[in-house]
């Protein structure tokens, strides 16, 4: 192999090795919204990493029993218990959220934040 065709494949590998460890950390830190059906569909899919679920509180179902917060987020086919860690946030029955955290089981959602969107932002206005 003359030193031309070695250069070349040593920058081939190179090249190669730093795609796949860019691609493997980037997928590591990027966390896509996920939504209630493709966690409950397949949750070993998404175990022992951090994700963002996706879908809607189902009307009446935030509890509170001591330091205990729990939820239940609705998808279009599924549903799954969302426990909060800290304080939960105020709701409106069927309003889209965000919950950010681990997968503890199929059905069980163990989540570190909730995120909502501003309400009054989408509410039609009244004029008198």
């Amino acid at each position: 192999m003359n030193k031309r065709t070695r250069m070349a494949a040593v920058a081939i590998i190179l090249v190669a090795t730093i795609g796949f460890v860019a691609y493997a950390m980037l997928n590591l830190f990027v966390n896509p919204y996920l939504s209630v059906d493709q966690v409950v569909e397949s949750p070993e899919s998404y175990m022992g990493r951090k994700v963002q679920l996706k879908g809607a509180y189902q009307a009446g179902s935030l509890t509170t029993i001591g330091d205990n917060t729990t939820l239940v987020m609705e998808g279009e086919n599924n549903t799954i218990t969302i426990q909060i860690q800290g304080t939960p946030p105020n709701l409106l029955d069927g309003q889209e959220i965000v919950a950010i955290g681990h997968i503890e089981s199929k059905y069980l959602f163990i989540a570190t934040e909730i995120l909502t969107s501003c309400p009054s932002k989408y509410e039609a206005t009244t004029t008198p």
